[in-house]
C-alpha cells in the first residue's frame, strides 16, 4: 500500500482549495484501488470546498469534521487534511447507513454493511468508520452496531466533532456530501495486518479507590456500591460546585473484567432521576474508578504512544491514522496545537499519517491472548498502523 497526504487552509475559495489539494496528490502514482480519508474544520463544508475537492478526486472519500488536524506537512485548527491510501492488492468498498434514535439501528447498519459486502467476494480485513456526534445517541450504540454487522472484524474510526458550543455543526462526510445522522464506512480487503494503540490516563491520574457498578442500564449509571451514583461521587470527594455537578471533569475508567483493558466513559449529564448519563455503556459488575487529565498528561501519553508506533516503523507499515478526544484538546487550554505539534515533531521520519480530534473513538483493544476486541472510547488517543 502507498500513501499520500495533502493539507490546506483555504476555506473561502473552493476552487483554490481543490487546486492546492490536487497539487499535493500525485495522480500518476495512484494504483488500481484508492481511498481518501478527510478531516476538516466545519467551515470547509459550508463554503463548498469539501464538495469541490471530492468532486476533483478519482476515488471515494470518507471522513468527518474536526477541531484540529495534522499531516506530516502541517497542523491547523481551521484546516483540511486528506490521506490517500492506494494499492493494487488492497481493495476499498465504501458504504453509508442513515440512523436515528428510536429506529432499528442494528438492522440499518447491518443492511448497509451487507450491501457493501455484496460488491466484492471474501471477508474484509478491517473497517474504517466515521459518524457524527449526536447528543441524543451515545457513540457506543453506533460502535456496537458496526461490530455486530461486521462480525468482529477490527473497526477503527471516530465520531465527528466541531468547535461550536453544543457541537451542533459536526458532520460525517461521504464523497463531498455531509451528514448529521449517517455512519460512513470503508471496508478494506486484502492481506492487511493493522496494529492498534490506545491510551487515555496515566496511572497516577486514576484514583486508587474502586467501586462496583451495582445498577445500570446501557449507558445510564444508577448505583455504585449499592449507593445512588451521586451519593457515591460525594463519598469519594466529588461535590456540587455552585449548585451544579461539574461531572465532565470527572470521567470514569471502567474495567469490564473481561480480559481487556479498561475504557473511559465521559458523563454527558445528570438526569432528573439523579442518574449519570454516560457516553457509552457501563455494565453492571464492572469496576469503576475516576480519572483526570491535564496538559502534561496529554503530552506525556501521546509521546508514549508515538514511541510505540516508531518501534514498528521498519516493519513494512506505510501510514498511521490517529484520533484524539476533544477532552484532551480542552485540557491543553491555551496551547491548543501542542498535541498536534508533538505528533509532527516525533514522527518526523514516518512515511505518512493523518491526525484529527474526535467526539468519541472507535478502536480495538487487545486481550492478554492478543485478540483484538472492538471498543468505544472517550478521553482517549487512538492510532491504527497500516
Amino acid at each position: 500500500m502507498k500513501t499520500m497526504t495533502a493539507f490546506t487552509l483555504e476555506i473561502d475559495d473552493p476552487d483554490a482549495a481543490a487546486a492546492e489539494i490536487l497539487e499535493q496528490i500525485d495522480s500518476t502514482g495512484l494504483c488500481e484501488h484508492s481511498l481518501g480519508i478527510l478531516t476538516c474544520y466545519t467551515d470547509f463544508i459550508d463554503s463548498g470546498a469539501v464538495r469541490t475537492i471530492c468532486a476533483a478526486l478519482p476515488f471515494d472519500v470518507i471522513g468527518m469534521t474536526t477541531a484540529g488536524t495534522a499531516t506530516p506537512a502541517a497542523t491547523g485548527e481551521m484546516a483540511l487534511s486528506l490521506l490517500v491510501l492506494t494499492s493494487d492488492d488492497t481493495d476499498f468498498i465504501t458504504g453509508t447507513a442513515e440512523i436515528r434514535r428510536g429506529e432499528d439501528i442494528d438492522g440499518l447498519v447491518c443492511t448497509a454493511y451487507k450491501e457493501a459486502c455484496a460488491k466484492r467476494s471474501g471477508r474484509p480485513a478491517m473497517m474504517l468508520a466515521f459518524a457524527p456526534y449526536m447528543n441524543d445517541l451515545g457513540g457506543e450504540v453506533i460502535a456496537v452496531s458496526l461490530d455486530k454487522a461486521a462480525g468482529g472484524i477490527p473497526i477503527f474510526g471516530s465520531l465527528a466533532i466541531d468547535s461550536s458550543v453544543d457541537f451542533s455543526l459536526n458532520r460525517s462526510v461521504y464523497n463531498g456530501n455531509h451528514h448529521t445522522n449517517s455512519v460512513i464506512f470503508a471496508l478494506l480487503y486484502g492481506d492487511l495486518h493493522p496494529s492498534f494503540f490506545v491510551t487515555s490516563f496515566a496511572e497516577d491520574k486514576i484514583q486508587k479507590q474502586r467501586g462496583v457498578v451495582t445498577k445500570s442500564k446501557d449507558n445510564i449509571l444508577m448505583e455504585v456500591n449499592n449507593m445512588p451514583v451521586l451519593d457515591y461521587l460525594q463519598s469519594i470527594g466529588i461535590q456540587k460546585q455552585e449548585g451544579a455537578w461539574t461531572v465532565a471533569a470527572f470521567p470514569f475508567v471502567i474495567d469490564c473484567n473481561d480480559d481487556t483493558k479498561p475504557v473511559t466513559r465521559s458523563i454527558y449529564l445528570i438526569t432528573k432521576e439523579g442518574y449519570a448519563a454516560c457516553s457509552g455503556n457501563v455494565p453492571e459488575n464492572a469496576t469503576l474508578s475516576v480519572g483526570g487529565i491535564d496538559y502534561s498528561d496529554v503530552i506525556r501519553t501521546t509521546r508514549e504512544i508515538l514511541k510505540q508506533i516508531l518501534k514498528k516503523k521498519n516493519d513494512g507499515h506505510s501510514c498511521v491514522l490517529m484520533f484524539s478526544c476533544l477532552t484532551r484538546y480542552f485540557a491543553l487550554e491555551a496551547n491548543t496545537t501542542d498535541e498536534m505539534d508533538t505528533v509532527r515533531k516525533t514522527l518526523t521520519d514516518f512515511p505518512d499519517y493523518i491526525f484529527g480530534y474526535s467526539g468519541g473513538e472507535i478502536c480495538p483493544v487487545y486481550t492478554e491472548k492478543g485478540n483484538a476486541v472492538n471498543r468505544f472510547h472517550n478521553c482517549t488517543f487512538i492510532a491504527c498502523l497500516l
